[in-house]
């Protein structure tokens, strides 16, 4: 079961509401980790309205990692549902951007470990990790997840900005266990105006999967809209199930031949 991490070139290409969506309608057990530095949690603050318990997220991961206690146990007690049947968890992102100087390197590199554990325990894991290049931002953890999709929308300026950035993905990849060959693109909104093999032309990468542009539908995911009668069958849900279907098939495959011996501290399974 694999570790999959969502990343963007730039802000708001829609990193957090794919996230989200891929989470919800995933075939699986999940766990979504925002990883995004930037502060607040766009989870807890759009789709829960502000549902939250304040008291839980990311910063005690931190905390934990500080005491010598970071395990699976860690990420359930510093989760929340997203759903009633428990088997949807977030781990809310950053109260502040001012919290953003506790997640070092070290962090994100244990935490990663952690939620590789995670993943072989039986719960699949999506990271929205928010913008690449962040300061303090989550790049160790990106090293150790088995699918680094680099999320753009398919305008000429998105494309662009998702060119310029294809290096420092590589790059980062490039020695890591998983290797640049684990790095991808999902966009949204394919052909506006750009197709899906002309993206992938343009940046260098594959295209993994596709979400639709639909927005009406969308503020459900980003901002806690009321559903309409037809948000099941909406064009954006109708394309996130066959894009998790696609990134699960990708990222399976590569867990499957990677798979390195990962050691944390005592802890139960999430």
């Amino acid at each position: 079961m694999p570790v999959i991490a969502l990343t963007s070139a730039r802000g708001a290409p829609g990193v957090t509401t794919t996230a989200l969506g891929l989470s919800l309608v995933w075939s699986r057990a999940t766990v979504l980790v925002e990883a995004d530095v930037s502060g607040s949690s766009s989870v807890g603050a759009g789709y829960l309205r502000g549902g939250i318990d304040p008291s839980r997220g990311l910063i005690g991961a931190a905390v934990a990692f500080r005491a010598g206690s970071l395990s699976p146990d860690t990420v359930r007690e510093q989760a929340i549902t997203l759903t009633e049947d428990d088997s949807r968890l977030l781990v809310p992102g950053l109260a502040s951007a001012d919290q953003a100087g506790s997640m070092t390197a070290e962090v994100w590199d244990r935490l990663g470990s952690v939620l590789l554990a995670v993943d072989r325990a039986g719960t699949d894991v999506i990271v929205d990790a928010g913008r690449l290049g962040a300061s303090a931002g989550p790049e160790p953890l990106l090293r150790q997840a088995h699918l680094v999709l680099l999320v753009t929308r398919t305008s000429l300026d998105a494309v662009a900005a998702a060119r310029a950035w294809v290096g420092r993905l590589r790059d980062l990849l490039a020695d890591s266990t998983i290797g640049p060959d684990a790095a991808g693109l999902l966009l949204v909104g394919e052909g506006r105006p750009y197709r899906a093999a002309d993206v992938a032309k343009a940046v260098g990468l594959p295209v993994v999967a596709a979400i639709a542009h639909d927005e009406p539908n969308a503020q459900v995911l980003s901002h806690g809209v009321p559903r309409g009668r037809r948000f099941d069958a909406s064009a954006l849900v109708r394309s996130t199930r066959s894009a998790a279907d696609a990134i699960m098939h990708a990222a399976e495959g590569r867990a499957s031949h990677l798979a390195p011996p990962v050691t944390v501290p005592d802890g139960g399974a999430v």
